[in-house]
């Protein structure tokens, strides 16, 4: 048994390069192992796989690499060679199925971005790159999807826009964001994958190329969401899991923003693992993209060991960016989360304790080993431009996807 863990503990080193585990932390992985239930032989082999691969070595089939460009960081984002697609977030939907181009009198930001010499520039940079560009369609507000999608002439009046825009447009596909987070109905439901279906018929009647995929939460495939994956899987080209926002800035105790374990411990209700499970039962997993943070969350916490309460009201993003920045400039040291395979910092403020949950590059190796040995198609990540100008972790999607 000392052998078989010691020559598990040699590959896993050698999968790391730089990083180091320690036993205990090689045994606590087994048991998590051991602990997976169905579809056991897929997850099981995948994990097994995760801990003896070499760091360098790739899939035989290409992924996705699809990056969210959100407008308020198009002009400083990077835009690398690692990206497969790029969307442009977002143009947003009214209630009637028409474009959202003025808010409260003022140009609509989303709108006015896209119609900007910032969104040419993209467009020139994608092109040069051979990369898709595509654009979000965001609607966010329950009560407005609700009226959207339950009155068929916002439907009509949709896909006559949509069939407009894909046609006069220079892109190569449609993101639907609709993030509905209120009671789902049966009704309203069906709804959704009706709106789904229809808009695949009108994108592939102006081009068979169009790329179709939609975002949904993490738990999509557990919960009664609005999301029917088993529905709508045939008529999409992927789907995109946004397996983040485990622990948010409103969360009462401090946590990873995407543990790929822990709830095996009562750490946390639900992790990546727990979640991937499900939704490669219901879904293809060559359709599923896996969400990538590219950011975590910051609070004022009672001390600083993880899990720790956190003082309300003072949660916040934290970006990759930032917290590298405060790593350098505080010289603090980077802490490592077993069960979520994820790093933490704390530092001092004025002598109040501050603990930040983030992702860097260890931790995304780990998600994009579960990426290829799983077949998932790829990788969505929120947001370009949260990484600042590094490039640390594109080269290590470089190296595994």
């Amino acid at each position: 048994m000392r052998t078989t863990l010691l020559s598990i503990l040699a590959l896993l080193l050698l999968g790391l390069g730089v990083f180091a585990i320690s036993l205990v932390g090689l045994q606590q992985y087994n048991e998590y192992l051991h602990r997976l239930v169905s579809p056991a032989s897929l997850i099981q082999t995948a994990l097994e796989s995760i801990a003896t691969s070499s760091a360098t070595t790739k899939t035989h089939t290409k992924k996705i690499v699809y990056g969210f460009l959100p407008y308020w960081t198009i002009k400083s984002a990077q835009i690398p060679t690692q990206l497969t697609h790029v969307g442009f977030f977002s143009i947003s939907i009214d209630e009637n199925g028409n474009i959202v181009t003025t808010e409260d009198g003022n140009a609509e930001l989303g709108w006015h971005t896209y119609n900007s010499a910032s969104f040419d520039r993209l467009q020139e940079t994608t092109q040069a790159q051979h990369q898709k560009l595509e654009v979000l369609i965001t609607m966010m507000d329950a009560d407005t999807i609700s009226s959207f999608l339950l009155n068929k002439t916002a439907q009509d009046n949709f896909q006559k826009t949509i069939r407009t825009f894909v046609h006069s447009q220079p892109i190569d596909g449609i993101n639907i964001d609709i993030e509905y987070a209120g009671d789902v109905t049966d009704e309203l439901r069906l709804a959704y994958t009706n709106f789904i279906i229809s808009t695949e018929k009108t994108l592939r009647a102006v081009d068979p190329n169009t790329h179709l995929s939609i975002d949904v939460f993490a738990d999509t495939a557990s919960k009664k969401r609005i999301w029917d994956i088993p529905a709508l899987a045939p008529h999409l080209d992927h789907i995109v899991v946004m397996t983040y926002d485990f622990f948010r800035s409103s969360s009462p105790q401090s946590g990873p923003v995407a543990p790929v374990f822990g709830s095996e411990k009562n750490r946390w209700g639900t992790d990546i693992v727990d979640n991937l499970k499900l939704f490669i039962e219901q879904a293809p997993p060559e359709k599923i993209l896996l969400g990538i943070p590219f950011y975590g969350y910051e609070w004022r916490t009672v001390s600083d060991a993880p899990g720790s309460s956190t003082y309300p009201k003072t949660g916040e993003l934290a970006t990759y960016k930032r917290v590298e920045q405060l790593i350098q400039d505080q010289g603090l040291q980077v802490q490592w989360d077993a069960d979520a395979l994820s790093p933490y910092v704390t530092y001092k403020v004025g002598g109040k304790i501050q603990t930040i949950f983030y992702e860097n590059s260890r931790s995304l190796s780990y998600k994009l080993d579960l990426v290829n040995h799983t077949d998932l198609g790829g990788i969505a990540i929120w947001a370009l431009g949260y990484e600042g100008t590094t490039k640390e972790l594109w080269d290590v999607i470089g190296q595994k996807l």
